[in-house]
């Protein structure tokens, strides 16, 4: 497989970004999706309240949903380097009384389009590449405090057009757990994410793993008012690829009459350079919600921070 240049500028790219700098192949997978959590330090694991929490951070969130909802996230990802790099993420939430809850996320990663060449350095023509996963999630009870939950997903990667072996494709799974201590308002989570077969391209040989990894958080809601809400949240972030890549990711919020919501949260990723603050803010009115999230890149990426927008509707 022979990538173009701008293909091989737009993967360095990610891999200095932030929000992508996770081990292993499949960055949709690694792209944290919402502007909620992004603002808090991106930690979720254990926060609770929206669909994009349960198809991604931790699909045992799903035994204490109460309320249908949706999300869309949107954000670009390497701006400056590449405006057409942009993500997309989809979440629906649906509660089935007595039985947990089902959740549906869908992921899009666009690369944009490339010039392909052959080995001797003809142009074939125009290609599009990009990454796409979708996955199904489950999650339910065992105890009154106790929830557990799984996504099954399935991950198309397209760097080059399929006659030029730049096609993989392969399933992975979570695991997750979520238990909370409701008397101080308290929360403990853990999500075991992208297990499964490696992506293969070429041949079993050049065979490449999924960023395969382990959260861990709590959540704890330090003031709950009439008019205000404060919660306080920490992850971190082990590779199962490579123990050299981790994440500590560190945030709170602060939410005024159910409407209004600022953020702030501190990543540290030592691997790719980061340690810096994040931050954003939230609207909601009646049934629809509007958050913002900012996120650091690499230091020496020379890139400004990613910005996520989600827009959300609780039925």
């Amino acid at each position: 497989m022979r990538l173009t240049t701008r293909i091989m500028a737009v993967l360095a790219g990610l891999a200095m970004a932030g929000t992508a700098s996770a081990q292993g192949t499949g960055r949709s997978l690694d792209i944290q999706p919402g502007a909620r959590q992004n603002g808090m330090g991106a930690a979720g694991v254990a926060l609770v309240g929206d669909a994009t929490g349960a198809t991604w951070w931790n699909p045992a969130f799903l035994g204490f949903a109460k309320h249908a909802d949706i999300q869309l996230t949107g954000a670009q990802l390497v701006p400056g380097l590449a405006n057409d790099v942009t993500y997309n993420h989809a979440a629906y939430l649906q509660p089935l009384s007595g039985w947990g809850a089902l959740a549906l996320g869908l992921s899009f990663l666009s690369y944009g389009s490339s010039e392909g060449v052959d080995a001797s350095g003809t142009f074939t023509g125009k290609f599009d590449s990009y990454e796409f996963s979708s996955g199904l999630s489950y999650g339910t009870r065992l105890l009154p405090d106790l929830s557990v939950g799984a996504t099954v997903k399935y991950i198309r990667i397209q760097l080059a057009p399929q006659a030029q072996q730049g096609v993989g494709a392969t399933f992975g799974f979570d695991v997750g757990a979520l238990y909370q201590i409701p008397a101080v308002r308290f929360r403990l989570g853990a999500n075991l994410q992208n297990m499964g077969p490696s992506v293969v391209f070429i041949s079993e040989d050049n065979a490449s793993p999924l960023s395969r990894n382990l959260k861990v958080g709590g959540a704890w809601e330090a003031v709950s008012s009439k008019q205000f809400v404060i919660t306080l949240v920490s992850d971190f972030n082990q590779s199962l690829v490579t123990s050299d890549f981790r994440t500590y990711n560190n945030g709170g919020e602060i939410v005024f009459n159910q409407q209004l919501a600022g953020r702030l949260g501190w990543y540290s990723d030592p691997l790719g350079n980061i340690s810096d603050f994040t931050y954003g803010i939230g609207i909601t009115w009646k049934s629809l919600s509007l958050d913002w999230g900012s996120i650091p890149q690499a230091k020496d990426a020379g890139l400004p921070n990613v910005n996520k927008v989600t827009l959300g509707y609780r039925f």
